[in-house]
């Protein structure tokens, strides 16, 4: 069993396979729940991937190295979110001071709000450094923390957490606060679940989906260039 393992383990594109399944499994278990939110492509692969994981005891360079393809297609995948912010262009141009205002207010709650309960709970300076980013995608939380002074493996998990919980009861708490417009939802999950929010909002429909990718990316550049320089001022 275990020369088996090893066997498995050797083989080059392990993390590609194991990744690429996992996540066909959740999105056939999704697709057959009827689409439920706890049952996310994402959240359910993910879950799946690090199961395996442990349960092969498999170091995690060598699951990184070996799914080191699907990492390099992250840069491709994100400027295809281009496609649909171009086909939406207009109604984006009209939109682009509130759009600017929502997220400048909304990062900075975001940010407060985690910041302000880690250190209510007697949290540590590396910890309450580690948070600020939780609500941007992942290589460039874990750069920015790292520049700022906190832990790049604690922000990863940080906002893999809160990707997860957004893309599983964001669009179902609006639809229960009765928000029906497209760009409204795209725009609050790609706030604050970064990629993973703006991978349910496509689901939604295009122009959600755009609205997603646009918050995203501006909320992602507008922390990498202001969050060390306010750090800086704090300290």
């Amino acid at each position: 069993m275990s020369n088996t393992v090893d066997l498995i383990i050797s083989f080059p594109y392990f993390g590609v396979l194991i990744t690429v399944a996992a996540f066909y499994l959740g999105q056939r278990a999704y697709i057959a729940s009827n689409r439920k939110a706890y049952l996310q492509p994402v959240v359910f692969g993910m879950v799946i991937v690090i199961s395996l994981v442990l349960l092969l005891d498999v170091p995690f360079q060598v699951y990184y190295e070996s799914s080191y393809l699907l990492s390099a297609m992250l840069g491709p995948a994100t400027v295809a979110l281009a496609i649909p912010l171009f086909q939406n262009a207009r109604r984006i141009r009209e939109l682009i001071l509130p759009i600017l205002c929502t997220v400048i207010v909304g990062s900075i709650f975001t940010v407060g709000v985690a910041v302000a309960i880690v250190w209510a709970m007697g949290g540590s300076e590396l910890t309450i450094l580690s948070m600020p980013t939780k609500s941007i995608t992942t290589p460039i939380a874990m750069i920015v923390t790292e520049d700022i002074g906190g832990i790049a493996a604690l922000s990863a998990m940080c906002v893999l957490l809160t990707g997860a919980l957004g893309a599983m009861v964001g669009i179902p708490i609006m639809n229960r606060l009765g928000i029906k417009d497209a760009g409204i939802k795209g725009f609050t999950l790609g706030l604050t679940s970064h990629a993973l929010g703006t991978a349910r909002a496509l689901e939604e429909g295009e122009e959600c989906g755009a609205f997603s990718a646009l918050a995203m990316g501006i909320t992602g550049v507008m922390t990498a260039l202001v969050l060390p320089f306010v750090v800086l001022f704090f300290t």
